[in-house]
């Protein structure tokens, strides 16, 4: 069931306990207590124009997520976006993204992954880093042994 529009709300208990290890414990230590917001972002218009259609967006702690579930650990789908989400929530707590930054680096929109041998999160766009991040969980869910050593070699959180 999703959220009713406008409300904001934590983490579930549930969420927090499907998140990959070590990412709820980043967040905590860089200071982010994250809030999904059932509503489109303010940027939301832009992003339209853009992607022709009104995506989630993060803007510090806070997750615009216009039919955001009430429960994401209910739905893989839900949660591997969440992860994802939460990966740009810690990059605004660390200080390694603003939304101005965001938009003046095109490194930030890209989703495409350079080669696994050249993967270095301090030279990652902020997408990719939350893609991986996201690939993380996926690969967590299937028991991918030699896919999340991989990723868990280029997380600092992983």
């Amino acid at each position: 069931m999703a959220m009713l529009p406008g409300v904001t709300r934590s983490l579930t208990t549930a969420e927090r306990d499907a998140l990959s290890p070590g990412l709820w414990d980043a967040l905590l230590a860089a200071g982010a207590f994250p809030r999904i917001v059932a509503a489109p972002s303010p940027l939301a218009k832009i992003a339209y124009l853009w992607r022709r259609h009104t995506p989630v967006l993060t803007l510090g702690d806070r997750i615009y997520w216009g039919r955001a579930p009430d429960d994401c650990s209910r739905q893989p789908a839900a949660m591997a976006l969440l992860q994802h989400e939460l990966q740009h929530v810690l990059d605004y707590a660390a200080g390694r993204l603003t939304w101005a930054g965001y938009a003046i680096d095109p490194r930030n929109w890209s989703y495409d992954l350079p080669p696994a041998d050249r993967w270095d999160w301090s030279r990652l766009g902020a997408e990719q880093r939350a893609v991986l991040t996201e690939q993380l969980w996926r690969a967590e869910r299937s028991r991918d042994q030699a896919r999340i050593a991989q990723l868990r070699a280029v997380i600092p959180w992983g």
